[in-house]
């Protein structure tokens, strides 16, 4: 059946091309019918797109309708004519006197804007209470749904990081007339930034959620009584509409996802496959005959109001004010919906139970992410002590078949087993890492029968965690007497309050060159894994050759330039005394080696 619209608002070429049949007023009131009367209070940008896409929708019954098309009259649109705007638009000033059997309310383009910081806030919150009393079933779409549902219910929506953007798959929750023909799943264009929560809208028993996903939130809301339909979807949109707002949001360079289960293969390339446009012609069909046609009475001016009443916190605070809204309810019959928020601050030091119930349930999570932190470190610190056990008893290990391959005596495993025992009772981390060079120096000095002295009685570091050079030499020369033979344990000396401390990684040269320096040496030998000093990297070049002499300075340019071979600050104790350096290979003692001198 037709559309009633004002004349030139669409071309010919355009109805026809949309199927969309129109009569002119005329002809309209020589038929012995009543036209439905709709509004369509356009809130989006290109708004003559709009108009062709819900004209469609609405053209798509056997009913004769007549349509107002309303603007707000406190914004100015960029993306149309005004003179397009003036001559087919109206103003709620214009409306506010009229009945209406039925209201679309688009989205609008405004989500992640606070609803009080949007322009025409006031004039739209002036046509939600209009809606109320003067239109028997009014539908919002997506923007507006949520601003409904906020106006009416104080349900508010969230921002998401992610837009929600395609065809999204939903099941039929719940038998509603206006899903009357529909299968048990549908597929709905969606394209928004913001999510209303299931458990939110489920508070509200005038309430019925009949689509809903956990990735969208909820998609389609119905009062009771269907004279208010939430859709958060576009079952309007065009084969084009979220390609282009693609392209769009691609081309200023925005974070946006390919919309999802839209384009065929899910390749932009490959083209488009419409999948809502029965659903939707049938949900709009739906609409108008069961939930406007076939319920508003006919003398459109006996529109009841559709009384929905808000009380805040601050009302509903203590028993007394419980009271005054009784009171209030039951002075007019007419409130038949009374939506509460709960109990707001008493007084000025008092707290709202909502922001209670917040500290609640944040304290709450708090305690799962301590409780689940709790438990990772838990299994963290078994695991670790696992590990510790395990790399123990391989180190362990490794030093008892030392001993056990040099035939050492039985002390000495006592020994190892002591130094162990000392590990794992240990939390320095200084001492647990000298305990290497310690044992070392213990199974060698065995070995050798020569007589085992610790590093820690020769080597002290003063208060500012400096090597006391004074001191080490004095406890050289009067622990180190001449005629004796020492095996001494490098990487490590003591702090001033006897505790052990080590130098940094290759450290055992530094221990050997103040040794050396405090006894005057002649020569100062270091054993390696190479011939010396050479001339490149002997496990990369098999041409490297041995460097036989170097003076102390060309000595630490190569240190410095990587060659870790000796640790540069082990120079200075033997330079000062001008003792000799010696770079041997112990895999091959015969090597002449480098010398170091000036």
């Amino acid at each position: 059946m037709p559309l009633i619209i004002p004349r030139d608002l669409i071309g010919e070429d355009v109805l026809q091309r949309e199927n969309i049949f129109v009569i002119g007023e005329n002809r309209a009131q020589s038929q012995d019918i009543r036209p439905i009367k709709v509004a369509i209070v356009n809130l989006m940008p290109k708004k003559e797109e709009t108009e062709i896409q819900f004209l469609r929708m609405l053209s798509n019954t056997a009913l004769q309708i007549n349509i107002d098309l309303i603007r707000m009259g406190s914004h100015n649109s960029k993306n149309t004519e005004q003179e397009h705007l003036e001559k087919f638009y109206k103003t709620y000033e214009e409306i506010k006197d009229n009945k209406y059997d039925a209201m679309i309310i688009t989205g609008a383009p405004v989500e992640k804007l606070e609803y009080e910081n949007i322009k025409y806030w006031d004039e739209l919150k002036s046509i939600l209470e209009f809606a109320k009393t003067n239109v028997y079933s009014t539908m919002f779409i997506c923007w507006a749904a949520q601003a409904a549902l906020y106006y009416y219910y104080d349900i508010d929506s969230e921002v998401l990081d992610n837009k929600i953007f395609g065809v999204f798959e939903f099941e039929k929750l719940a038998d509603d007339k206006i899903l009357k023909g529909f299968d048990d799943e549908f597929l709905v264009p969606h394209s928004r930034h913001t999510y209303v929560r299931e458990e939110e809208v489920r508070k509200h028993s005038d309430l019925k959620i009949l689509a809903s996903r956990e990735d969208t939130g909820v998609g389609l809301v119905t009062t009771e009584d269907n004279r208010f339909i939430f859709s958060f979807g576009h079952w309007e949109y065009d084969k084009e509409t979220l390609h282009n707002e693609y392209i769009r949001d691609l081309s200023k360079g925005l974070k946006i996802n390919l919309p999802k289960n839209y384009y065929k293969n899910n390749n932009p390339k490959d083209g488009i496959t419409i999948k809502w446009r029965t659903s939707g012609n049938l949900f709009f069909s739906n609409w108008l005959n069961y939930c406007v046609y076939q319920v508003t009475p006919f003398h459109i001016e006996e529109i009841e109001k559709k009384s929905v009443s808000k009380f805040g916190g601050s009302s509903l605070s203590d028993a007394k004010q419980f009271s005054k809204v009784k009171s209030i309810v039951l002075s007019e019959d007419e409130r038949d919906i009374i939506v509460v928020s709960a109990p707001g601050k008493r007084d000025s030091k008092d707290e709202k139970v909502t922001d209670l119930l917040i500290n609640i349930s944040e304290l709450k999570e708090s305690q799962n992410k301590i409780e689940r932190v709790l438990a990772e470190l838990k299994e963290k610190f078994i695991e670790n002590e696992k590990l510790i056990d395990t790399t123990v008893e391989t180190i362990k290990n490794r030093f008892k078949n030392i001993a056990i391959d040099l035939n050492l005596d039985k002390k000495t495993f006592e020994e190892i087993e002591n130094s162990f025992k000392d590990i794992e009772s240990s939390q320095s981390r200084d001492f647990i890492v000298s305990r290497g060079e310690y044992l070392n120096a213990k199974l060698m000095a065995k070995y050798l029968d020569y007589e085992f002295i610790d590093a820690k009685d020769l080597i002290n570091f003063n208060s500012r965690g400096e090597i006391d050079f004074e001191k080490s030499y004095e406890n050289v020369r009067e622990k180190m007497s001449k005629g004796k033979k020492f095996v001494v344990p490098g990487f490590y000396g003591r702090d001033v309050e006897g505790n052990i401390r080590t130098f940094n990684r290759g450290g055992s040269d530094f221990t050997g060159s103040i040794i050396a320096s405090a006894l005057n040496s002649k020569v100062y030998e270091n054993w390696t894994d190479v011939n010396g000093v050479m001339t490149s990297d002997p496990k990369k070049d098999r041409k490297a050759e041995t460097i036989p002499t170097l003076n102390y300075d060309e000595f630490g340019k190569i240190i410095e330039d990587g060659a870790e071979i000796y640790q540069k600050e082990a120079i200075a104790p033997v330079r000062e005394k001008n003792i000799m350096i010696k770079i041997l290979n112990t895999n091959n003692p015969n090597s002449q080696g480098t010398i170091v001198k000036d």
